[in-house]
């Protein structure tokens, strides 16, 4: 029997109207006093006016504004700083970039992590891992580590006034993992009978599912008129809460498969540089559909995406699908060694991957054709 390593749920989590004015009493009670703030600038004037006094009114010396990607270097130098300074927690208040830095250099440092997610893009406020970049903005790695993040504060406020784009990416990159995680059960547990705690991270997985494709276009149109709502919470909480439970208990068989590798890949073109991470995992999923010849499922979800404006092809992107030469570099990046598609179990070729591609093109020409005559009747 193997070791099971299950890192489900942070040290604290909190959501609800006025929660962060609970985080001067919330930092007390775990013995931190010093604490230095690294953000993202618009989310720092987005969180400001829900934030105590006491953190408001720290030293400037005590606040890093974060630019670009998380990177190696960028996590170092700031946790040779929590050292140098002698703090007691990082907190980080923004996107998933702000947060994958906040924790990797807390880490490094030795330091609490205390989370304040001001978008709900991804679940990086819940799990112990951090998505690495080069500085050109390719994808490079991740890291998990060894232990949960300390505190995590959401203010649903917040995230209902964000940007659109960004609920949208975060209902993309949670969906996929309930295909992701499907896949990596069918490959490593293949008629097997699942332990307890994969059993949970898959509940978890359909839960994610569920909610999001019976909620999602009701928490997108609260985002749109910038109010809170009870669909809006559960969608919130399912991509930052459910969405980590699924790797925090499932680990390698939780995490990621096709979609993400996909994501992946896609880097290589310069004309996914401006969207987001969900965004490009949401088409990553379809791809890992059509590798998987699950046509049906592929079908039914274009008709979510359709109707939540989601990527569907390579055009979404303003890629040309006939520029074989671009779409040979993203399934080469695609299909490097290092990539969680091959943890899947089927045969992934360049070949399959490229069917897999044409096969979203014709299938998403197709439904839109349907949809135009539909339209006309």
């Amino acid at each position: 029997m193997s070791i099971a390593a299950v890192k489900g749920a942070p040290g604290h989590y909190r959501i609800g109207e006025g929660v962060l004015k609970e985080l001067d009493r919330l930092l007390s009670e775990l013995c931190i006093k010093k604490v230095h703030i690294v953000s993202g600038k618009k989310a720092w004037q987005a969180a400001k006016p829900y934030l105590p006094d006491e953190v408001n009114l720290l030293d400037e010396s005590l606040l890093t504004f974060i630019e670009g990607h998380c990177t190696i270097k960028k996590t170092a130098e700031l946790a040779e700083t929590f050292t140098a300074d002698h703090v007691d927690a990082v907190i980080g208040i923004g996107g998933g970039t702000v947060l994958d830095i906040a924790k990797a250099s807390a880490a490094q440092s030795g330091v609490k992590s205390v989370l304040i997610p001001t978008i709900a893009a991804t679940c990086a406020a819940w799990t112990p891992l951090s998505v690495f970049y080069h500085e050109d903005g390719k994808h490079s790695h991740y890291t998990e580590f060894p232990v949960a993040n300390t505190l995590v504060l959401v203010e649903p406020e917040i995230i209902a006034k964000a940007p659109l784009k960004y609920i949208k990416a975060g209902i993309g990159d949670t969906l996929a993992k309930y295909y992701e995680a499907d896949a990596l059960v069918d490959a490593f547990y293949k008629n097997e009978e699942l332990p307890v705690w994969l059993q949970v991270s898959q509940f978890t997985a359909k839960v994610c599912r569920d909610i999001l494709l019976k909620d999602g276009k009701a928490a997108i149109q609260s985002v749109e008129s910038g109010t809170v709502s009870d669909e809006l919470i559960r969608v919130i909480e399912t991509i930052i809460l459910t969405g980590g439970m699924v790797g925090g208990f499932g680990n390698k068989a939780g995490r990621v498969a096709g979609a993400h590798s996909f994501h992946n890949g896609l880097t290589e073109a310069e004309e996914t540089y401006h969207f987001l991470h969900g965004e490009i995992v949401s088409y990553g999923t379809l791809l890992q559909l059509a590798l998987e010849k699950k046509e049906n499922e592929l079908k039914k979800l274009l008709g979510y995406y359709e109707e939540w404006g989601f990527p569907v092809n390579l055009k979404s992107f303003s890629i040309d699908p006939d520029n074989k030469e671009l779409l040979d570099r993203i399934i080469a990046k695609s299909l490097l060694p290092e990539e969680s598609i091959h943890f899947m179990d089927i045969e992934i070729t360049e070949d399959s991957v490229l069917e897999a591609f044409i096969n979203v093109e014709k299938v998403t020409h197709r439904q839109k054709e349907l949809l135009q005559k539909e339209g006309l009747r």
